[in-house]
C-alpha cells in the first residue's frame, strides 16, 4: 500500500505541474497522444491510448477492452476511463464536448494533419492549438522513482556488457554479439534493448550509428559498442570502445583525446550551465587536438521514458539550463573515415556542482581484448 501511495503522490505532482503549464497557455486541457507522456501521467503502459488532461487536473483516458484489466492494475487515483468501441476521433470528440472544453492543446509532434482536421470538423466550437514538448518540460526533471528506474536500467546494461566482453574477439560476428547483448538485457531483469544495439568494428567504428552487422571482427579492430536496456520503461544509453589485439597508434591517441574530452564535458554538467557549455567543454578540447572536423554530432541528450529526450527542436539540449535531477548523456566521439572511430558515453545525473556518473564501466584506459 505504501508503494501505491508513493506512486499516486508522484503522479499527482506530475499532473499538477502539467496542469499549471496548460493554464499558462490559457487553455482548458491538453490532448495527449504520446505513449510516454500518458504513461508518465497515469502509469498505464499500454499502447494506442489517448489522454485528456484538464487544467483542473482531471484525467480522461481513452483505451479499449484489451487493456481494461491492465489499467485497473496499473493506474491509481481518480480517472475517467473510456473504452473505445468505434470511431476514435468521434469518441475523443464526445469526451471533449462532455467536459465542456473551449481551448484544447494538442501534441503537434504526435497528431497527424488528417486527425487534427477531423477533430476540428467534429468540434467547430473548440479552439485547437498545437503545442510542442509541454509534458516533456515536466519530464525533463526526474523524480526519485524515475532516478531509481534509470539506475536499475543502467546497472542491468552494465552487467550485460561485462558478460559479452569475452565474445569480442577475432572471428566473432557483430550481429551475434549484439543479439547476445539484447538477450542478456532480459535475462538480467530488463525489458529488452532501449534502441538498436550498435556493434561497429574496424572501419565501421567510424560510423556513428553502425548498428550490428554481419561483419567479422578482425585483429587490430577498434569496436564501438553502444547499448542500453529498458527497465520498467526507462532507458539506459552507454557506449564503450574496445580494442581487439594490437591497434593503430593513432586510434589509441584519439581514444585518450575522447576520454579527456568526456571528462571535461561531465565536469561542465553542473546546475546553471546550459547543454551548450557541456558541448563546448568537450568539443573545444577535441578541436584543440586537431580532430574537431571528425566530431560531428551533439554532445548528448536526455534519457528517461524515451531514449532521446532534451533533443527535439522545441527543447534542444544545447539551449537547456541544467537543473538538479536532469539525467543526460555525455558522448563525445572522433570518427576517422575509412579508418575507425572512438566514442565514450555515460549517463549523468545533474547534482549541484557535482555531476554523478551513473554508468561506471571502466574507461580510463583503452580496454584491449
Amino acid at each position: 500500500m505504501a508503494e501505491k501511495n508513493e506512486l499516486l503522490s508522484l503522479l499527482n505532482r506530475r499532473i499538477t505541474e502539467v496542469a499549471n503549464l496548460i493554464k499558462e497557455k490559457n487553455a482548458d486541457a491538453i490532448l495527449i497522444f504520446n505513449q510516454a507522456n500518458y504513461r508518465y501521467l497515469t502509469n498505464f503502459t499500454g499502447e494506442e491510448a489517448q489522454l485528456i488532461l484538464t487544467a483542473a487536473g482531471d484525467r480522461i483516458l481513452l483505451s479499449d477492452s484489451r487493456f481494461a484489466g491492465q489499467i485497473k492494475a496499473q493506474a491509481p487515483g481518480e480517472m475517467t476511463v473510456i473504452m473505445k468501441h468505434g470511431n476514435q476521433d468521434q469518441e475523443i470528440s464526445d469526451q471533449l464536448k462532455k467536459a465542456n472544453l473551449k481551448k484544447v492543446l494538442v501534441e503537434g509532434e504526435f497528431v497527424s494533419a488528417t486527425e487534427l482536421f477531423t477533430l476540428q470538423e467534429l468540434n467547430p466550437e473548440i479552439d485547437f492549438e498545437l503545442c510542442e514538448e509541454l509534458v516533456e518540460r515536466v519530464r525533463n526533471v526526474k523524480d526519485p522513482l524515475e532516478i531509481e528506474m534509470l539506475r536499475r536500467a543502467i546497472n542491468i546494461s552494465m552487467d550485460s556488457f561485462n558478460e559479452i566482453l569475452p565474445l569480442v574477439k577475432p572471428g566473432a560476428i557483430e550481429r551475434n554479439i549484439g543479439a547476445k547483448l539484447d538477450y542478456l538485457f532480459k535475462v538480467n531483469g530488463g525489458d529488452g534493448p532501449s534502441f538498436d544495439t550498435i556493434i561497429a568494428s574496424g572501419v565501421r567504428s567510424a560510423w556513428a550509428h553502425g548498428v550490428a552487422s554481419d561483419k567479422v571482427i578482425e585483429d587490430g579492430d577498434m569496436v564501438v559498442i553502444d547499448f542500453g536496456a529498458f527497465y520498467n520503461g526507462y532507458a539506459a544509453d552507454i557506449t564503450r570502445t574496445v580494442a581487439v589485439g594490437k591497434v593503430d597508434q593513432e586510434m589509441k591517441k584519439i581514444y585518450e583525446i575522447v576520454h579527456e574530452a568526456q571528462r571535461r564535458g561531465i565536469e561542465a554538467a553542473v546546475v546553471g550551465n546550459q547543454g551548450s557549455d557541456v558541448d563546448h567543454a568537450a568539443r573545444d578540447y577535441i578541436t584543440e587536438q586537431g580532430y574537431g572536423q571528425y566530431f560531428g554530432h551533439g554532445i548528448g541528450h536526455g534519457i528517461g521514458l524515451e531514449i532521446h529526450e532534451l533533443c527535439q527542436p522545441a527543447l534542444p539540449f544545447g539551449k537547456q539550463e541544467l537543473v538538479n535531477n536532469m539525467v543526460h548523456t555525455v558522448e563525445p566521439g572522433i570518427y576517422l573515415p575509412n579508418k575507425g572511430g572512438v566514442r565514450i558515453e555515460d549517463d549523468i545525473l545533474v547534482h549541484d556542482n557535482s555531476p554523478e556518473t551513473l554508468s561506471t564501466l571502466p574507461k580510463d584506459e583503452l580496454i584491449s581484448l
